[in-house]
């Protein structure tokens, strides 16, 4: 339930939460093995000083006593070599211990019977046996070192050295607030930090939303998302909407201008016809109704074949509506080159360069339509008494198709978009003059239907040539 509510939480406050947590537990974790390692360190200082104390002790024992120590031997006795009090350093307190486990002497400062000492404990220290033990005297804890007193191999008694864990505990529970009061105000800056830095970090993104929204609500696709200074993955989304929204923009704007386009090169034959047939209706001669027939005829058929052009440029995948036989493409190129010649007559030039035998896999009818509109194009645009050559070489492997012109050329600016449907390169050309504008559209797809690439080569007042490269079909 928990971590369902998390996630429907904004992005910017998962994340400056998991940072938190993720520092919380780090923190929280170095916290603990600082803790074990100062408390580690403490206690072995302890330890090491109640192991140097306890030497101390057993020199002077041993230097006093040339015989075991036995419950005789009184504490008077032992003052001799020196006062067992001179051995109780603050926080530590002494007990010594003889052969046959009787206390015989011990420091004055702890009260008696504070430090008991089992008998377990001093059997063991008689046997040679040195051990650290901590144990809980009231609501303190006490570090105890038992060890043996010997001269030798002999075992003269024991010594029992205790010092309280007071100051260990008191600095290991000062470390610990520290700690917590270190983690807690870590753990606020996390959290303000890790707000900022992904309110920071992800404006980028809550912008990439903002335009979004609204250009879904004035679907306006002007709009532009500021480039971020930095060079991360943030900045590259946002560089990455801005390429996206600059291809819709000019997506939906090529949609309008095609939509334009079509409804006035659907308006023009419209219009001829419903004006011919407002004339016949009227009591005109036989020859001008034949006449208007005639016209209307012409303009239906133009605009059946522009409907026709329209629905196979809008083909999403022209592989699809394209037939896929073995074409024999110097076929092709003779059929259009034997048209191309009638339809120009004496006007100009129709030349056949080269026609290298070649096979394809695709459609023919395409293949023609596509050849043509180059010609036609060249026609259009090359004067009377000009020279239009037709090409076709083939290496086995690619068959090369060129259409060259004398003509009047295209301008540089308008070499990328001349395959853009209804794009004129003059725009004061007339629909009749200059076609439908989308010849060389269909000249596009048509090449791409067929695996192929165009390429077109023009300077002004010299000629153009249009190269096609189409995959030979291998035998």
């Amino acid at each position: 339930m928990i971590f369902s509510s998390l996630f429907r939480l904004p992005i910017r406050v998962r994340l400056a939460l998991w940072y938190t947590c993720f520092l919380v537990v780090t923190v929280g974790t170095i916290s603990v093995f600082l803790l074990a390692a100062l408390e580690n360190n403490l206690l072995q200082e302890v330890d090491d000083s109640l192991a140097l104390h306890s030497s101390h002790v057993e020199h002077a024992l041993v230097a006093m006593s040339e015989r075991p120590l036995e419950s005789g031997a009184t504490v008077p006795e032992i003052s001799e070599v020196g006062p067992l009090e001179d051995f109780s350093a603050p926080g530590i307190y002494t007990q010594v211990f003889g052969r046959d486990g009787r206390l015989l002497a011990s420091s004055a400062n702890p009260p008696e019977g504070q430090f008991p000492v089992t008998p377990a404990m001093v059997a063991a220290a008689l046997a040679g046996e040195q051990t650290y033990v901590t144990v809980l005297v009231g609501d303190e804890r006490v570090r105890r070192l038992m060890r043996p007193v010997t001269r030798g191999e002999h075992t003269l008694g024991a010594v029992a050295v205790s010092g309280s864990l007071h100051p260990l505990d008191s600095s290991v529970r000062r470390t610990q607030r520290l700690l917590l009061v270190a983690g807690a105000f870590s753990a606020v800056v996390a959290l303000v930090s890790g707000w900022w830095l992904t309110a920071h970090g992800l404006g980028p993104v809550a912008e990439v939303s903002r335009v979004a929204r609204q250009i879904a609500t004035t679907g306006e696709f002007e709009q532009r998302i500021a480039q971020p200074r930095t060079h991360d993955e943030v900045a590259e989304l946002a560089a990455t909407f801005n390429e996206m929204l600059e291809r819709l923009e000019k997506t939906f704007r090529s949609q309008r201008e095609f939509l334009a386009d079509a409804s006035h090169e659907l308006r023009g034959p419209l219009m001829v016809i419903r004006g011919n047939l407002d004339l016949l209706k009227l009591d005109l001669p036989y020859e001008e109704r034949q006449a208007c027939a005639r016209d209307a005829s012409e303009e239906m058929d133009r605009m059946s074949r522009l409907v026709s052009d329209l629905l196979f440029l809008a083909e999403e995948d022209a592989q699809e509506v394209v037939e896929h036989q073995a074409v024999a493409l110097d076929g092709v190129v003779s059929e259009t080159w034997e048209r191309a010649k009638a339809v120009a007559g004496r006007s100009h030039e129709i030349l056949l360069a080269h026609n290298d035998p070649a096979m394809v896999m695709g459609d023919r009818e395409r293949l023609i339509q596509m050849l043509w509109n180059l010609v036609e194009n060249a026609l259009r645009h090359t004067h009377d008494s000009g020279r239009i050559t037709l090409s076709l070489r083939s290496n086995g492997l690619i068959s090369e198709l060129t259409v060259a012109d004398s003509g009047i050329g295209i301008p540089a600016e308008h070499l990328t978009r001349i395959f853009e449907r209804f794009y004129r390169v003059d725009k004061a050309r007339s629909r009749s003059d200059g076609g439908t504008g989308l010849g060389l559209a269909i000249v596009k797809q048509v090449v791409v239907a067929h695996g192929g690439q165009v390429r077109v080569l023009s300077h002004p007042g010299q000629g153009t040539v249009f190269t096609i490269s189409i995959p030979t079909q291998q035998s």
